[in-house]
């Protein structure tokens, strides 16, 4: 999930000085139109109003699952309000047009967007609330508003009864068309503001996540799902297990087995008794070996799609150097287990979930309900963890059908094995690296990446579902990958890499298979990142070269992952780590924000220990220092767990793993040290959710060649 960065650039033109721009919310409606407006507040767009109690409620659009985006968004918001981020009450947004991501064309949360997005429309929404408000003040005489600080402003009418009456005014008055913003040099929250939100009640327990929400009568759902994926269900003998305590119904969902029971260890119990017969569906057969021989297969017979090409061919002279790279597919194995509540009736539908596309996940219960879009209404919570799961609605639809098969309220709960079992994987790819090296110098990289089709896999999704007469940018993009021969996630940090040499080329080749498969945290930047930048680092010991110093030659200078680059090895000191210590750098771009990454072993006599991960990101301006760290800091831990344990294994069509025992996590004890450098800028801000990940598992094979002279080049690395 990219977006150009001309793309982004078109939506701040506007900015010009960075003062004044172009006020395009579309949110000029009455407030009766957005969701949670409450009576007697004034609220010019879909995502601020005020209370006649003189509060400021916040509708936060994007899913906040971890990345700090209650707290980002509060903090834009703020500063053009000035007031405290602390002071807004914040609410977890329902669907509404006007929180259609400008980049992504949906409400939609993911590709590190969320703050990319919405830096300039949400400051514009507040500093178009705090401009009514002024201009309100000023009619009813109040002096001049301009120069005094507006909770003073509103705390002095609150004083003597007058909110009401400002917010009678305001409601008359236009929504203006532009609207001046703070400069950078008058911020008072943003790029300082270093506090996390939710954190307090997050600790305390107070967070409301999904499984938190109480509703009256609502019994709990599991649903025993075919093992082999893409099977469903021929016979069941349920005796056993409706004779189990706390039953309430068993029935077929298509093509799985719901047990409804008064709780989740009665359900799980009943269900661990059903005798079932299955159909092993289309992957019968089916295993990762033979995916892998398929792929070899694929890349020996088709010269596949270019993606990319640059430079001239000819140029391309000096001996051969290939090399095959392997990654498996993943899991996104999130903290919190998948689930839903759900309450379906005729002509209604009620669903409380985390989720990162509400929009989507609407269209997909209208069409698997019969009900129409507006007939369903999603109420989105925390989420203990997404990293491109939650935009895949399988669990909400699966809870909605439950309710509706059952005719009563249901809270749908996924057990682990379910989740690991029946996921949207990371897909698995095959690179073949090839590069001609004349005289120690590079003449040519070309790659061919063999791997499946996201947005093949996701387009279907779109097609089923009931949406509104727009549809997402991510539709189009998805056609327009498919449409051209390639899916441009496949591709995606394998071009534009930032080196120059003298030919480059790129192509693709689609596998076509039926595992599911879907956006994992980086998406295709998170595989071939490890491809491109283990390969340079082969290419530089095959001229003879220090990886840091061959890396910057190719590095145009000045460029931000030339500094990333540069600072990283200042900080990480290169070449001096100490005895017994060896250390691999990557850099790599994904989401427009540049990470360079240097890991340090020591080698001790137990063998080989992860001690220090160095990293340096350029994000554009600074929202909250404190979560950048926090989620560069995450996105290194995430990769390293992949990097060095995440294996997901087909036989038959069916995942062999399970639970953590074989799908294991980084413990605390085998946690490097990590130190983040943000760098200074005054560009627009980037992501920061995502491009921590892709850098550290080539950083970290780049290491073990250094440790121990052997070059691995295929998921999960061994640290042994």
């Amino acid at each position: 999930m990219t977006v150009t960065r001309r793309h982004f650039l078109k939506i701040g033109a506007a900015a010009g000085g960075g003062l004044m721009v172009g006020f395009q919310l579309t949110g000029c409606s009455a407030p009766a139109d957005y969701p949670h407006a409450q009576p007697g507040s004034f609220q010019p767009n879909a995502f601020l109003q005020l209370t006649a109690e003189g509060q400021f409620i916040l509708q936060l659009h994007k899913a906040e699952m971890g990345q700090g985006v209650y707290t980002g968004m509060a903090t834009l918001a703020a500063e053009e309000l000035g007031v405290p981020p602390q002071d807004l009450q914040i609410e977890h947004a329902e669907f509404h047009p006007d929180f259609t991501d400008p980049v992504m064309k949906s409400m939609i949360t993911g590709g590190s967007s969320s703050i990319r997005s919405s830096y300039l429309p949400l400051r514009e929404a507040a500093a178009s609330l705090a401009l009514v408000l002024r201009q309100a003040a000023e009619k009813l005489g109040v002096g001049d508003t301009r120069q005094r600080p507006l909770p003073q402003l509103l705390a002095n009418l609150k004083s003597v009864d007058r909110l009401p009456e400002l917010i009678s005014v305001a409601t008359t008055l236009p929504v203006p068309e532009q609207v001046e913003l703070k400069p950078e040099s008058e911020f008072e929250y943003i790029g300082r503001f270093n506090t996390r939100l939710d954190a307090r009640d997050k600790v305390r327990g107070r967070s409301q996540f999904s499984l938190d929400v109480p509703l009256e009568d609502a019994a709990v759902a599991v649903l025993v799902r075919c093992p082999h994926i893409g099977g469903h269900v021929t016979s069941i003998d349920d005796s056993a297990a409706k004779a189990m305590p706390g039953v309430v119904k068993i029935l077929e969902v298509d093509g799985a087995v719901a047990v409804i029971a008064e709780g989740y260890w009665f359900a799980r119990q009943a269900a661990a008794k059903l005798k079932l017969s299955w159909d092993k569906g289309p992957l019968a057969g089916v295993s990762s070996e033979s995916l892998l021989e398929e792929r070899h297969r694929l890349a020996q017979e088709e010269e596949g799609r270019t993606a990319e090409e640059e430079g001239e061919a000819s140029l391309a002279v000096g001996d051969e150097f290939q090399v095959t790279y392997e990654a498996p597919y993943l899991a996104h194995a999130t903290m919190e287990p998948l689930n839903a509540l759900a309450r379906v009736t005729e002509d209604r539908a009620e669903i409380w979930a985390g989720n990162q596309a509400p929009d989507m996940a609407i269209g997909l219960v209208a069409a698997a309900t019969g009900l129409e879009f507006g007939q369903i209404s999603l109420y989105n919570q925390m989420l203990g963890g997404g990293f491109g799961r939650r935009v895949f609605p399988d669990y909400i639809v699966e809870a909605a059908r439950v309710s509706q098969l059952a005719g009563m309220p249901v809270r749908l709960v996924w057990s682990r094995e379910d989740d690991v079992q029946h996921d949207g994987y990371r897909p698995n790819a095959s690179a073949f690296m090839s590069a001609t090296i004349a005289d120690n110098k590079v003449t040519s990289m070309q790659s061919k990446v063999v791997t499946p089709s996201i947005y093949g896999n996701f387009m279907p999704l779109f097609t089923k579902a009931k949406l509104p007469n727009w549809v997402p940018d991510l539709v189009h993009r998805g056609i327009a990958s498919l449409a051209s021969g390639h899916d441009s996630s496949a591709v995606e940090g394998l071009i534009e890499t930032g080196y120059t040499l003298p030919y480059t080329r790129c192509n693709v080749v689609l596998q076509d298979t039926t595992v599911p498969i879907g956006f994992w945290r980086s998406v295709g930047h998170s595989q071939n990142a490890f491809f491109k930048e283990s390969f340079v680092d082969e290419l530089a010991h095959q001229c003879g070269r220090d990886p840091l110093e061959f890396r910057l030659s190719l590095l145009q200078p000045g460029s931000r992952l030339e500094k990333v680059l540069s600072k990283v090895a200042e900080l990480a000191s290169w070449g001096g780590a100490g005895e017994n210590r060896f250390q691999g750098v990557a850099v790599h771009e994904s989401f427009h924000t540049a990470v360079a990454e240097v890991v340090t072993l020591h080698k001790t006599p137990q063998g080989l220990k992860l001690e220090q991960v160095h990293c340096v990101v350029d994000c554009g301006q600074t929202i909250n220092p404190e979560i950048i760290e926090a989620q560069m800091e995450s996105g290194i831990i995430f990769g390293l767990t992949a990097a060095l344990k995440g294996k997901i294994d087909l036989v038959d069509g069916a995942v062999q793993q399970s639970n953590f025992h074989d799908y294991p996590m980084l413990r605390m004890s085998e946690s490097p040290a990590i130190s983040v450098h943000i760098m200074a800028s005054d560009a627009e801000p980037t992501g920061v959710g995502e491009p921590g990940t892709p850098p550290v598992a080539p950083a970290l094979a780049n290491a073990l060649y250094a440790a121990t002279g052997e070059r691995q080049r295929k998921l999960p690395l061994r640290l042994g």
